[in-house]
């Protein structure tokens, strides 16, 4: 049994005339007879009854005709899923995302997407700046919204989103609130509270050094989530970059003497043709608005 048989059945069976039907499934009329045999042999009986210029469906072919049904269904369930994948409309991506990018300016651009993209499914990860080549490389992750620190990888193709400056984070209060910006020397001074994922830490870590600096560092941590509630409590101050505050009650400043800002981009492997999914997120990273974005998070934590 094929699809075509199938297809010829409940064209006779809603036509009950063979011309008819086999002018309906584009076929000359003896090849949809053939077929109609074939099936009637292979399934043992007869589905239809010829007398003269009448035909009428047997038991038999009532009895298998919603059967006949719910299998030509599938068939173009499967052939619409096919194209959907094929087209990108239907996909799952997985993009990594590094714990220091701040959900506020991707929440938007990932819901905008999948409006536009409702059969396209994204998961998120967790990965770190060393991870990114290898994962992205063996297709664990399509892509990655990662701030890079240093040389580009020679197979990963970057696109630029936006710039974000570095801030110094305190809790209300602090002395800090009364300046328009806090240079580096000045943090270095203050109990501080270690993110061991900074794209600066090794900076900071040589300007301590370069100007004979012991900073009183009060707890270090991978967790940008435990760093912030500390910082909340009074426990220290931190630097981190502006778009990552997730407290709105914690107050920042810029830094200055150096100024320290990361370009955050959205990598990909560098492919001369990306699948369709990825190709419509390229697209639609691409051209969001982000500069909307940066102000909507700059008033949120800030407010």
């Amino acid at each position: 049994m094929d699809f075509n048989q199938v297809r010829y059945f409940l064209a006779l069976a809603n036509t009950l005339n063979f011309t008819r039907a086999a002018e309906q499934c584009y076929v000359s009329q003896p090849a949809l007879t053939q077929a109609i045999k074939r099936l009637e042999t292979e399934l043992g009986g007869e589905l239809f009854l010829r007398d003269g210029r009448h035909t009428r469906i047997t038991a038999l072919g009532q009895s298998l005709r919603g059967h006949f049904e719910q299998i030509d269904h599938t068939r173009h369930l499967v052939r619409a899923t096919a194209r959907a994948v094929t087209s990108g409309e239907i996909a799952e991506l997985n993009i990594g995302v590094m714990c220091t990018i701040g959900p506020w300016l991707i929440t938007e651009m990932l819901d905008t997407f999948q409006a536009q993209h409702p059969m396209i499914s994204i998961t998120l990860h967790d990965v770190t700046p060393a991870s990114i080549p290898p994962l992205l490389l063996s297709g664990a992750i399509d892509g990655a919204l990662c701030a890079r620190h240093g040389s580009p990888h020679s197979q990963l193709r970057y696109i630029s989103l936006f710039e974000e400056r570095m801030v110094v984070a305190f809790p209300p209060g602090h002395e800090f609130s009364n300046r328009a910006a806090v240079p580096l020397r000045a943090i270095a001074r203050q109990r501080y509270v270690d993110r061991l994922h900074c794209e600066f830490r090794q900076e900071i870590l040589q300007f301590h050094e370069a100007h004979d600096i012991q900073q009183d560092v009060a707890f270090r941590s991978q967790r940008e989530d435990w760093i912030q509630s500390m910082v909340l409590d009074g426990v220290g101050v931190s630097v981190m970059p502006q778009f990552s505050l997730l407290h709105t009650k914690l107050e920042h400043r810029p830094i200055i003497d150096p100024v320290m800002s990361r370009k955050v981009e959205f990598a990909v492997v560098d492919h001369p043709q990306s699948p369709p999914a990825l190709s419509e997120l390229l697209k639609h990273v691409s051209t969001h608005d982000w500069s909307v974005a940066q102000r909507d998070a700059s008033q949120s934590a800030s407010s």
